[in-house]
C-alpha cells in the first residue's frame, strides 16, 4: 500500500480546495490489522482505499470517536429510543438489493442532487456510488438495517476493526426525519459495539465549523485524533 498526496475540491466547503493523504489497496485485501492501523491513525475509508485530511490552511477535519463504555444517553436520545421502538434491528452481512438502492435513491435526490434530473445517467451514478460507498468492504464489515413493519427504513455500513466499530456511510428514509433515525442508527452502533466487547466507536469526522456535523457532539465522551495522537474532545466555547 503506498501513500501518495492528492489536492482537489473540498467536499465540505465550496470555497476550498483540500489535500487528502491517499492509501490504496494492493492486490491482496487489507488485513483487520492493517484496517485497525489505519483507522487509529485517523484515516477514513472509500471502498479498498484510505485517506486522511492533509490540507495546508485548514484543519477542521478531525477523527470523532466515542468511548462506549463511559457513554449514556441524553434524555433526548431516550426519547429517540422509545419513539422508535418499533423498528426492528438487524445486523447482517453487507449485501446490495434493490430495496436498498431504491432507498439510497430516495436519500440522495432528497439531500445532494435535488435539483438532479432522475436520468438513467444519474440512476448508473448512484449505483456506482452505493457500491463504491457502502459494498466495497473488507471482511469484517457489518451491515445495519432497520426496518418498521418489514418496511425497509435505513441501512448502514460499519468497519469492525480490532478495537471498534467504524461508521463507514448511512441511509435512511427521507420521509421520517421526525423519527431521529441517524442518531437512533448510532445508539444501535454503542449497543453493538459494547456486545462486541470493543472499547471504541468511531463516527468519521468531526468539522467544528460545519452545520452536518453538529450533530456528532450529542454523543459524549469523546475523543478526537489531533496532532498524531487521539484526546479528550472538548467543545470550544
Amino acid at each position: 500500500m503506498s501513500p501518495q498526496l492528492y489536492d482537489g475540491q473540498c467536499g465540505y466547503y465550496e470555497d476550498r480546495d483540500n489535500r487528502n493523504h491517499w492509501v490504496f489497496e494492493g492486490p491482496e485485501p487489507v488485513s483487520q490489522e492493517t484496517l485497525t492501523r489505519l483507522l487509529n491513525k485517523g484515516y477514513r475509508r472509500i471502498g479498498g482505499n484510505y485517506y486522511k485530511p492533509f490540507c495546508r490552511t485548514c484543519h477542521e477535519c478531525t477523527p470523532y470517536r466515542i468511548p462506549v463504555a463511559l457513554f449514556k444517553p441524553t434524555r433526548s436520545q431516550k426519547r429517540v429510543l422509545h419513539r422508535n421502538e418499533n423498528i426492528t434491528v438487524e445486523w447482517v452481512n453487507p449485501t446490495a438489493t434493490r430495496e436498498k438502492f431504491s432507498l439510497y435513491v430516495r436519500y440522495q435526490t432528497a439531500r445532494h442532487v435535488k435539483d438532479a434530473p432522475y436520468t438513467q445517467q444519474l440512476k448508473n451514478e448512484l449505483l456506482q456510488a452505493m457500491i463504491g460507498q457502502m459494498y466495497t468492504n473488507p471482511a469484517s464489515t457489518l451491515e445495519l438495517v432497520l426496518r418498521e413493519n418489514g418496511r425497509l427504513v435505513g441501512f448502514a455500513i460499519f468497519d469492525r476493526t480490532l478495537d471498534a466499530l467504524s461508521a463507514v456511510y448511512s441511509v435512511f428514509d427521507p420521509d421520517l426525519k421526525t423519527r431521529s433515525l441517524g442518531t437512533f442508527n448510532i445508539l444501535q452502533a454503542v449497543a453493538k459495539t459494547k456486545a462486541e466487547g470493543l472499547p471504541y466507536l468511531n463516527l468519521g469526522l468531526w468539522l467544528e465549523g460545519h452545520p452536518k456535523m453538529a450533530y456528532k457532539k450529542n454523543f459524549q465522551p469523546a475523543e478526537i485524533y489531533r496532532n498524531f495522537r487521539w484526546r479528550v474532545f472538548e467543545e470550544k466555547t
